[in-house]
């Protein structure tokens, strides 16, 4: 068992190998979350009692109890956020110390707010999970001992809710997981049993389809989707999914519907006394990326591009129409391609000068900038939000005094849809300058699939993308943004052991997009200003939340959301 001894050495900054990897693991993440371990506040939120599975639940655990009375523990049932919506203690000495912790009605113990303990870290993993003693990330934990395990509704399969029993660490033994064991098995029962028949013969239909293949498969009915993971992460929405399907009713009960991201899915009415009750969907993996036929060597330089239509062509567009009248200078977040589209926009190949040289030399780097401007050839000064006050004020004197100006073009980083700094934008004014701004990738999906789909046919012909890969590719941030995208396309089609890329040949940190659902507009947006907030304070959440003007508790309800 740890010892106090081995959580204080976790504490000093140690990794101490006499605590169960299990635990360890979930320190960390109390750790990376914030909670502090000498005291925690445990957030009350306002909770929802009476639910369906509270109702279902409450008179299994209560049936428990009364086989627990005179023992020395608590049951208690939690919701699937981890607040706590019923609980049951029969001895008085252990519920003084129970509410003392706050394990009560409406507090909530999800393990980004309060550490390792039984009911966070049950919904966290999605297993069984048993805290003795000063396992509890939180010192004042220590004296009690938590096994708790989730239940996952047996029709929809998604986390309803975990089973939670404590007692004393003094106390601790073997039967404590029996029990747990015993009260979530009777639960998933009792929830079939409440089940309607049309679900129960939509679960028969989603199991008969498992067991055919291993794609991605999901069930869907009037207010009910059954998903296995593969389908899952693809974000499938139940609504849109469900106007496709009772619009395929008159034309038979097998047909073939489109998804995003070029993907398509079989859809076989489920028919209960032979009215439609629901469909069963099962997604084709993305199709092999087309040949396409190499371009011009000039244009090849261009990044990945969509379709005409696409946001990129338009960009492209407007820096040729800009370049043709006057100078042109190319706005937008690391990696979006600014100097690919602005040297594509001129008629020859442009005299590139990195401002990010300038600091070196700056006298010298004026006086290239000087000879370049005699030649006929066009002018690219790319990162110009490098230069200082000075060299922004000297780069200024040298254009008004260069008279007659050969084609020119300026590239600066700057936040999606934010002006450079002021020097910078005293350059840009000075010339009268046309502007393009070029969008981030985030939140973007349906370009993500058209520049991914252009990187993969450069790097991998003949190569597809898993469906799970493909979401999580989709579902990616990407801060590097297309310069991020192209590498992890390049690396991810060199490392390929055959046609299909699949999940785990993608970076870690892609990876874990895949276990995100897929975000509205307004929650993406949100998203990325959290994000943006906490990269600023180095994830330091007390002072993310402070400058978000939202409390800590709030705050850490995002990040699980966003799982950011």
């Amino acid at each position: 068992m740890t010892t106090t001894r081995t959580w204080e050495r976790f504490q000093a900054g140690e990794e101490p190998r006499d605590v169960r990897a299990e635990v360890l693991t979930s320190w960390r993440r109390s750790r990376f979350s914030g909670v502090d371990p000498e005291y925690v506040d445990v957030p009350y939120l306002e909770t929802d009692l009476d639910t369906h599975f509270a109702r279902v639940a409450v008179p299994i655990m209560t049936g428990m109890a009364d086989l627990l009375v005179g023992d020395s523990s608590c049951l208690a049932l939690s919701d699937a956020s981890g607040s706590v919506v019923w609980r049951w203690v029969s001895e008085p000495m252990l519920r003084n110390t129970l509410d003392g912790l706050s394990v009560v009605e409406g507090f909530c113990f999800n393990e980004e707010f309060v550490g390792t303990n039984g009911l966070g870290t049950a919904l966290e993993t999605g297993g069984l999970a048993v805290v003795r003693g000063s396992e509890h990330f939180v010192q004042r934990f220590h004296d009690v001992t938590c096994v708790a395990a989730p239940v996952r509704h047996p029709v929809t399969r998604r986390v309803v809710g975990a089973v939670n029993v404590t007692c004393r660490a003094a106390d601790t033994n073997s039967l404590l997981a029996v029990v747990v064991r015993k009260l979530v098995e009777e639960i998933r029962a009792a929830l079939y049993d409440a089940a309607t028949a049309r679900e129960r013969h939509l679960l028969s239909a989603f199991l008969e389809e498992q067991r055919r293949g291993g794609g991605p498969v999901a069930v869907v009915g009037d207010g009910l989707i059954i998903a296995n993971p593969q389908a899952a992460d693809l974000g499938l929405d139940r609504l849109d999914l469900w106007d496709e399907i009772r619009a395929l009713r008159g034309a038979g009960d097998d047909a073939r519907i489109a998804l995003p991201a070029d993907l398509t899915a079989r859809v076989r009415l489920v028919r209960e006394a032979g009215a439609p009750a629901g469909a069963v969907v099962t997604v084709a993996e993305a199709a092999a990326s087309p040949e396409v036929p190499p371009a011009p060597a000039r244009r090849a330089r261009r990044a990945a591009a969509a379709d005409p239509g696409s946001e990129w062509e338009a960009a492209a567009r407007r820096a040729r129409s800009l370049a043709a009248q006057g100078p042109v200078v190319v706005l937008g977040e690391p990696g979006t391609g600014k100097r690919t589209l602005l040297t594509a926009a001129f008629d020859a190949d442009p005299v590139v000068l990195d401002a990010a040289t300038c600091v070196l030399d700056p006298a010298a780097w004026v006086d290239r900038l000087r000879a370049a401007l005699d030649g006929p050839a066009p002018v690219l000064l790319h990162h110009v939000d490098l230069l200082d006050a000075g060299a922004a004020a000297a780069v200024s004197a040298v254009l008004d005094a260069a008279g007659a100006l050969p084609p020119l073009g300026l590239t600066a980083t700057a936040a999606d849809g934010a002006a450079p700094a002021a020097p910078v934008m005293r350059l840009v004014d000075g010339l009268a300058a046309g502007s393009v701004h070029l969008a981030p990738l985030r939140g973007r999906p349906d370009a993500i699939v058209a520049h991914t789909r252009s990187e993969l046919a450069r790097h991998g012909r003949g190569l597809s993308f898993a469906a799970d890969a493909h979401a999580a590719l989709r579902r990616y941030d990407w801060p590097g943004n297309l310069a991020e995208l192209a590498r992890v396309v390049r690396d991810a089609a060199r490392d390929a052991d055959g046609p299909t890329i699949v999940l785990a040949g993608l970076p870690a940190e892609v990876r874990g997009a895949a276990e995100r659902r897929a975000l509205s507009p307004i929650e993406r947006a949100e998203a990325g200003v959290i994000a943006s907030v906490l990269r600023e304070h180095d994830g330091n959440k007390s002072l993310a939340a402070r400058e978000l003007g939202i409390s800590r508790t709030a705050l850490y309800s995002k990040i699980r959301t966003y799982r950011l």
